[in-house]
């Protein structure tokens, strides 16, 4: 039976001071293995770039440093989405053109483990061209017989293999940049390790103590129509405007969110078939629906999904599919960027039994077609961890340590309400959401990066008086 790759919410986004962390370049050499020339494509940089493994068991964690050349500030870590993401091959994200981040700070990527660049990797090759039962158990007995214990993969042992690395290093003290699953390792570190963070930024966050799956339905949707209904608006405005009319847009025209849903409606019962690249895909509810949120996750899903759901709505649902088809990651490094095997025993052991297993019938078409995330986890993860999966109830636990939130109006993977559950756990936290932000707003708006280089600089500032 074949099951649909859902690349979960967290998937959209990837990603030392030797002088001012304590610790001397014999020191590094000493403790860590160099590696001659940083994986992935060379990029052009003046600045000082060395990649390193850590030894740590049977496992070794890859990381590089990017030494700025007038570090004034404790070293900054940053922590890739995922789960399984990466962030040495994608370097090039913090040189060219190069981070306002490295004017005044060392950076440090890592590698999480089972990811990118550390061995052993957990990507699963089985699965590139189809996600399949087959394929997914093909991959667990291949990694299963080289001895991994998918176990030491979960949230708790990657945060820990981080603290190794930093007393390694020989860093008292350091900030944390966390980016989508990045601010779910980001609050471990917390957890476990709190004394040596001055500082965190949390992007897109995804706290510990919600039921992601559960929630991410209604959530989801409250995003894309947030997205539709609003172009929808403005072109109205601007229509009226047009006309030199005096009144306010008009609302009495049926939005285009409850369209959405009769359209999905119609696609439960009746599925289309659209052809693409040599292969037909069955276009259902869910899978409209999914591609939506795939989308409106990049940065130009705010004016592609509208315009799609229009074609839709209109009769033509080939060019609404191929216009967010072709969505996609642009600019990153070649390569493989996902490690199935790291996503698969994170969700599947840290995520999945904080939500019910017995799937909410939601009230709307298009928070149930969302759903289908959620059951196409439980199929993966009855073949990755199979037995009885016990609920588990997480007790919120609250941090003094600074920290800057940022979550987007228009996030369908980590939504807003995410962020404003997080700054619970954080009271000594600063919590912005925009309306023209989507999914991990500080690797693509430059007000977003503006704001995190200024918070790492030590400016703080109250609601309403932001920088940008």
């Amino acid at each position: 039976m074949k099951i649909r790759l859902i690349l979960s919410f967290l998937t959209l986004v990837f990603l030392i001071s030797i002088t001012s962390c304590a610790s001397s370049p014999e020191t590094l050499e000493y403790t860590t293995e160099h590696v001659e020339k940083c994986p992935g494509e060379v990029v052009p940089t003046r600045l000082s770039v060395n990649c390193y493994y850590h030894k740590q068991g049977e496992s070794s964690t890859a990381f590089a440093v990017i030494k700025s050349s007038k570090a004034e500030h404790d070293p900054i870590l940053f922590l890739h989405g995922g789960p399984g993401g990466r962030s040495i091959a994608d370097r090039y994200m913090w040189l060219t053109p190069q981070s306002k981040i490295l004017n005044s700070n060392d950076l440090i990527l890592i590698d999480q483990k089972g990811s990118g660049e550390s061995k052993p990797s957990l990507d699963c090759w089985e699965v590139e061209e189809d996600l399949t039962e087959e394929a997914i158990s093909a991959c667990k007995t291949r990694l299963s017989l080289k001895g991994i214990d998918f176990s030491s993969y979960q949230i708790r042992g990657i945060a820990e293999d981080i603290v190794d690395l930093r007393n390694v290093l020989g860093i008292k003290k350091w900030n944390l940049y966390g980016v989508s699953f990045g601010s779910r390792i980001a609050l471990e570190l917390l957890a476990i390790d709190q004394a040596a963070v001055n500082s965190v930024v949390l992007d897109s966050p995804l706290p510990g103590h919600i039921a992601a799956y559960d929630s991410l339905p209604y959530e989801s949707e409250r995003a894309i129509n947030f997205a539709i209904d609003k172009c929808q608006k403005i072109r109205e405005c601007r229509l009226a405007i047009s006309d030199q009319e005096n009144s306010a847009c008009s609302n009495t025209q049926k939005l285009m969110s409850e369209c959405l849903g009769d359209l999905l409606l119609e696609l439960k019962t009746n599925p289309i078939i659209f052809s693409t690249v040599g292969k037909s895909i069955s276009v259902d509810d869910s899978t409209f629906a999914l591609e939506l949120v795939r989308s409106l996750a990049h940065p130009d899903g705010k004016e592609i999904v509208p315009k799609a759901v229009l074609l839709a709505l209109n009769g033509r649902m080939a060019e609404a599919m191929n216009s967010l088809l072709t969505v996609d990651i642009s600019g990153y490094s070649k390569g493989d960027k996902l490690s199935e095997g790291a996503q698969f025993s994170s969700e599947c052991l840290d995520e999945l039994p904080k939500n019910d297993p017995l799937i909410e019938k939601y009230s709307t078409p298009l928070a149930s077609a969302l759903s289908e995330r959620e059951v196409v986890l439980q199929k993966i993860c009855a073949i990755w961890n199979p037995g009885e999966t016990l609920l588990k109830k997480p007790f919120p636990q609250s941090f003094k340590t600074e920290a800057l939130i940022l979550g987007g109006l228009l996030d369908p993977i980590t939504p807003a309400a995410w962020s404003s559950k997080t700054q619970e756990i954080l009271p000594n936290s600063i919590l912005i959401q925009r309306e023209n932000w989507t999914h991990a707003p500080s690797l693509n708006d430059e007000c977003a990066k503006e704001l995190v280089y200024k918070y790492f600089t030590g400016k703080r500032w109250s609601h309403g008086r932001e920088p940008c």
